[in-house]
């Protein structure tokens, strides 16, 4: 069988601690879960001509991932986000104006993909949101995949209902769902269901909604059958939870293309996000064993 083929289009950014700097960017993460699953994976993104923004072209390479889409622009620097702690509780400060708000369309586009993915954040100004419409129209899709991520408010319900005729698999948490339902005029008792469905009746495209509830696992909605198929509930001690919704989606996705069932994607995507929370970093090594359980 083939390798996926998947473009992933967003943020590349930098979490600067006091003392330290570790990369992130839910795109980011997200491509280099797939690629270390096995996926051939480009990753759309811009960073400045600056430290950081070498760095972080090393670090596509280093994961697997093609750089050809990732433009190095002179008049932004690089993505970043401050953390500072205090009393042990951190606050973050998250740069605007920088390069991934820049994203030009890559000069040679591929005509088709297995799958394209998307959030919101790379998408909050004018510059990177046009190259998103371009991606989304001119690039073939089997699966058009959309991790709402929602980061403050560094979104817009105009995003949400640009990407959402195209989404065939669609991505939010519980703690998403009433933030969401605000935007889209969504109302019911329980509002992850309400949200699941009135989408589906609003977006044919729609084939499968994912909802993660945190400590409870996640459910995958089935649009044709109106069915709902609950995750296992993952079982380790979490350490860190970062990074741990992008493994859950690279992994489903990964799956979900080289043929497996619903459910078979669902468990395979719990197994590696509940492995991912029990170690720092959020792309961590894994384990044969772990890879031979989630592939």
């Amino acid at each position: 069988m083939s390798k996926p083929t998947v473009l992933s289009f967003g943020e590349v950014l930098w979490d600067l601690f006091p003392d330290s700097r570790v990369i992130g960017g839910a795109p980011f993460n997200f491509a280099a879960h797939l690629s270390k699953l096995g996926a051939e994976v480009a990753f759309v993104s811009a960073v400045g001509q600056d430290d950081l923004g070498d760095a972080a072209a090393e670090q596509v390479c280093a994961m697997g991932m093609t750089d050809a889409y990732v433009t190095r622009l002179a008049e932004y620097v690089t993505g970043f986000c401050k953390v500072t702690l205090e009393n042990g509780t951190p606050s973050y400060d998250l740069k605007r104006d920088v390069a991934y708000d820049h994203i030009p369309v890559p000069a040679e586009l591929p005509k088709a993909v297995d799958a394209l993915y998307c959030g919101t954040l790379a998408s909050r100004m004018a510059d990177s949101f046009a190259t998103l419409k371009t991606l989304l129209a001119e690039v073939e899709a089997k699966e058009v995949f959309f991790d709402v991520n929602i980061r403050g408010k560094d979104w817009s319900a105009e995003l949400l209902r640009t990407v959402l005729p195209y989404t065939t698999v669609l991505k939010f948490s519980r703690e998403e769902s009433a933030v969401l339902a605000e935007a889209l005029s969504i109302t019911g008792e329980d509002l992850c269901v309400a949200m699941c469905r009135s989408l589906a009746a609003e977006y044919p495209k729609l084939k499968q909604i994912l909802v993660t509830l945190d400590k409870d696992g996640s459910f995958v909605y089935i649009t044709e059958q109106d069915r709902i198929l609950y995750s296992p509930k993952p079982g380790s001690k979490a350490i860190s939870t970062v990074g741990a919704g992008d493994s859950f989606s690279a992994c489903y996705v990964y799956n979900l293309l080289t043929g497996a069932d619903t459910e078979t994607c669902l468990a395979r995507a719990t197994a590696l996000s509940d492995y991912v929370v029990t170690q720092l970093g959020a792309v961590p090594e894994y384990p044969p064993e772990l890879l031979s359980r989630i592939k």
